[in-house]
């Protein structure tokens, strides 16, 4: 049985490793949209996330095995570099998305004077895990390719949903409550 500290020890090397995982995912998704060939979006304004039926469908098999009954090894290829890129524009947009929703949660709890520490910490870690799981798919990917990895991909695409919902409650409340101090004064 290991002591309390080392434990300690033990979680904060393995935050920094996974911290580390994501930057890096992160870092090689923005080498990759500098390719002419890769058509990332740097406008984070307009992104939302993708429905679940677009994502299941990109990390499905089912295409693959439609284009493996061809044949045809050029066609194969091609599917498989398509397939992959858009896997990868996939996990590079809901990356920005959420990035994109935590800026605008952050301004927004700047101005609230009653957070609660439990659903900010709540929020702060579902968070990191969905950066986690962007760079960990966006390593998978590669390597493995999209049909592999579509469990995380379909969990990192509801956790995205439920941080978006979140955010949009969130701005609803304190939208509401703005509204309603503004009438009473």
């Amino acid at each position: 049985m290991i002591g309390v500290p080392t434990a300690i020890l033990l979680g904060i090397v393995l935050l920094l490793l996974l911290l580390l995982l994501a930057a890096r995912g992160s870092t090689v998704a923005r080498e990759l949209g500098s390719a002419p060939d890769l058509p990332m979006l740097d406008d984070e304004a307009g992104l939302d996330a993708c429905p679940p039926e677009f994502v299941a469908r990109i990390f499905s098999s089912d295409d693959w095995e439609f284009v493996s009954g061809t044949r045809s090894r050029q066609l194969q290829g091609l599917f498989r570099r398509e397939r992959k890129l858009v896997a990868l524009v996939w996990v590079d947009q809901t990356s920005k998305a959420i990035r994109r929703i935590m800026r605008e949660h952050t301004e927004a709890t700047r101005q609230s004077h009653d957070l609660q520490f439990a659903t900010e910490t709540k929020l702060a870690l579902q968070y990191a895990e969905l950066m986690l799981i962007c760079g960990v798919l966006f390593l998978a990917i590669q390597a493995a390719g999209p049909q592999r990895v579509r469990g995380l991909a379909l969990y990192a695409g509801t956790l995205s949903q439920r941080l978006t919902q979140a955010q949009q409650n969130f701005k609803t409340v304190t939208t509401g409550r703005e509204f309603h101090g503004a009438g009473s004064s």
